[in-house]
């Protein structure tokens, strides 16, 4: 990295970095230790604009806009719904054949005609919705809303009343499909329907150039903005412009033991290259972000990372 890269940033989204107590297992590591060390020295910052789940949070950091008009995209990504006593879960299922994918597309058809709406698959595999919408309809991201109860979403303008139309469609349309009653004999799980997730109107204003982590959602966000994307978080900053890593594994609430190695890997591997940056002048600043908390952003820098009166923060 070059010298000019005093005036980037680094943002790293650590969705599920505070657990509840006693969740960690291995609280003597010197990984981990270094970790709390870093982020009781970083102080508050802003805190984001209400998003909800890493995805949101993200796209919020990439430069989509929740209002607009125009062709809009969504991410669909294959559910089975479980009903409960007074709800519904929806569950994402395994992988969908390009046969099988075909057949409940070709079954969809007349329901995403009247919806003026289209579904196309991506290189990445993600299935996404296209429709031309005017307004603010989206729905939580999958992180936040998979695997816990449906809430009932607001029907309040034209095209949140077309997309409740369609998912109902979808789900008559789906129901004893072939597919789905073939996967369910084979303990696949049935496709019941689409959770639909949008980030909004790409082209705002960003200082991000690049994206690092976050899988294939990750990918799509960033192709999405116009954004240099990396698979691994702990790649190599952009050359230009600040760059955002994140660790979406943490969300999961993994076993205690998973999460030490995962937080180890977080110290070492990311926060760690990082924090050498910042005290060589390579960095203005090291963000550490948890969506899934009400709590701002830490921000650390040089000064910050120098001052050994504060008290550490664990994980």
């Amino acid at each position: 990295m070059t010298g000019g890269g005093a005036d980037q940033r680094v943002i790293v989204l650590l969705p599920g970095l505070w657990a509840s107590p006693g969740a960690t297992a291995g609280d003597g590591s010197p990984a981990v230790r270094r970790l709390a060390r870093w982020l009781g020295r970083a102080r508050p910052a802003e805190a984001l604009a209400g998003a909800c789940g890493w995805e949101a949070a993200l796209a919020e950091r990439l430069g989509y806009r929740p209002r607009g008009t125009g062709l809009r995209t969504w991410l669909a990504q294959p559910i089975q719904l479980t009903p409960g006593m007074k709800d519904l879960v929806a569950s994402p299922v395994e992988p969908v054949a390009d046969a099988d994918r075909q057949a409940l597309w070709a079954a969809a058809q007349p329901e995403l005609e009247a919806a003026g709406a289209s579904l196309s698959l991506g290189d990445d595999g993600l299935w996404a919705l296209r429709m031309d919408a005017e307004g603010e309809a989206s729905g939580p991201p999958p992180s936040v809303g998979l695997g816990r109860s449906m809430v009932a979403h607001s029907l309040e303008g034209d095209v949140a009343r077309r997309l409740q139309v369609l998912a109902t469609g979808l789900q008559m349309a789906w129901f004893q499909h072939p597919v789905n009653l073939e996967r369910e004999r084979q303990g696949c799980g049935a496709v019941h329907g689409l959770w639909l997730w949008t980030p909004g109107y790409a082209g705002g204003p960003t200082d991000v150039s690049r994206v690092c982590g976050a899988g294939a959602i990750g990918r799509w966000l960033a192709q999405g903005a116009g954004i240099d994307w990396c698979p691994d978080p702990a790649c190599t900053p952009a050359e230009a412009g600040d760059t955002v890593a994140v660790v979406d594994a943490l969300g999961a609430p993994p076993s205690p033991e998973r999460r030490l190695e995962l937080l180890e890997s977080v110290a070492d591997d990311v926060a760690a290259p990082r924090v050498r940056d910042l005290l060589r002048g390579r960095l203005r600043a090291l963000e550490f972000v948890d969506p899934q908390c009400d709590d701002p952003v830490l921000r650390l820098e040089r000064r910050h990372a120098l001052a050994f009166w504060r008290r550490p923060r664990r994980p």
